[in-house]
């Protein structure tokens, strides 16, 4: 199987309300050769952001609901949540503030050793995340 790739909410927005651009191209091809992975942090900003859009239970919803249930889901485990919390105290003596959020998906990416596609700034500051392309 080839190495998966997390892609983080900001390349999903991108694919799923624009349709185009370079994210959403390689969302496209990473769904296509079975290579995309979800996690539940980026799940939940999905659903949070159709909620607040379109309203509940409409057919963006179940539409991102089912190409969802098709993914390789990674599960947040205590250890991530604890790495987190320590990269998170690392970047704050450096004056540096990210979400916890990103920091969390940051260190799921490392822990299952996966490239991350995203838009989002936050992640440079996680170094040791390899970004893809």
């Amino acid at each position: 199987m080839s190495h998966l790739v997390l892609i983080d909410s900001s390349a999903w927005i991108e694919y799923l309300r624009l349709g185009r651009g370079a994210a959403s191209d390689a969302v496209d091809s990473l769904l296509q050769e079975d290579r995309a992975a979800l996690c539940g942090m980026v799940e939940a900003e999905i659903i949070q952001g159709i909620h607040m859009i379109n309203g509940l239970d409409t057919p963006e919803l179940r539409t991102v609901a089912d190409l969802f249930v098709a993914l390789p889901y990674l599960e947040i485990e205590r250890q991530d949540y604890i790495a987190a919390g320590e990269c998170l105290g690392e970047l704050r003596r450096k004056g540096i503030t990210i979400p916890s959020a990103d920091c969390l998906i940051g260190v799921l990416c490392l822990r299952h050793d996966l490239s991350l596609l995203t838009l989002d700034a936050h992640f440079d500051h996680l170094s040791d995340v390899k970004r893809f392309p």
